[in-house]
Order: C-alpha cells, then sequence, then structure tokens
C-alpha cells in the first residue's frame, strides 16, 4: 500500500491556503538546482506511481516569475526553461506539464514535472478513493 491517503490529506491542506505555493521562499529553499529564470524543485506531493511504473524521483523545474503558462513567458525564460527539461531528459526523466484549463491543475503557476520511474511494471493497481487506498501488486 502506498502513501496515498497521507499525500492527498497534505494536498488538500496546500491548496487551501491563499498564496502560491511555489513563490513561496520555504518551497524555493529546497531547490536542487537553480538558473536564472526558473529552479528545480522536488515534487511538494510525491506521485507513486507514473505509467503504471513505480516512481524513483519527482521533481519540478518552476519559472522564478509567476505566470500561469509557458506561452507567457520571453524568449530568455523559454530557453531556460527548455534547456532544464532537455537536461533531464537525457537522464531518463519523463516530461509532463497540464494545460492552464486542465480540470486536474492544482497550481496556478506554471511547472513541468520530471519524472523518473523505475523499470519495474506493476502487475496490479487497486485504487479506492474513499478512504484513500492504492495498492500495487
Amino acid at each position: 500500500m502506498h502513501h496515498y491517503r497521507k499525500t492527498r490529506k497534505l494536498y488538500n491542506t496546500r491548496l487551501r491556503k491563499n498564496s502560491c505555493p511555489f513563490c513561496d521562499p520555504t518551497t524555493i529553499e529546497k531547490q536542487t538546482e537553480t538558473t536564472d529564470h526558473a529552479y528545480v524543485v522536488p515534487n511538494l506531493t510525491q506521485y507513486d506511481m507514473w505509467e503504471m511504473l513505480d516512481v524513483v524521483e519527482h521533481l519540478l523545474v518552476v519559472p522564478k516569475r509567476h505566470v500561469l503558462s509557458l506561452n507567457e513567458l520571453n524568449d530568455q525564460e523559454k530557453l531556460d526553461h527548455m534547456n532544464i527539461i532537455a537536461r533531464y531528459e537525457a537522464k531518463g526523466y519523463n516530461i509532463y506539464a497540464r494545460s492552464v484549463d486542465s480540470a486536474t491543475r492544482s497550481v496556478p503557476h506554471q511547472h513541468t514535472h520530471l519524472i523518473k520511474a523505475s523499470g519495474r511494471r506493476a502487475k496490479a493497481v487497486l485504487f479506492l478513493q474513499k478512504p484513500y487506498f492504492l495498492f500495487k501488486f
């Protein structure tokens, strides 16, 4: 069983705050890499699985300037953002971002997921939304 219940509770607590979690200094302090226009930080809400594979590491590329979409970045910011993504893709990370109109997008500050998955595919997964259990076999 994965830690979905604890993760979901933490996630919902963060959503209730009025401020942007990516502009919060405590989030920025956790950065693992920084450039002129963006920083890389561990995801605040780690994924247990990605494409039916165990997640080894889950990072986010976040623009330093608060924007809703990549389209709002200037050319230098876009280049900086893409260079970070390209470096991680070369290391085997999956790249993922939700559109501005996505119903599942939780934070109105553009961010791109960098997801490193293991090579171990789950044979079966059972997910119950309430009481929030995720079983992987």
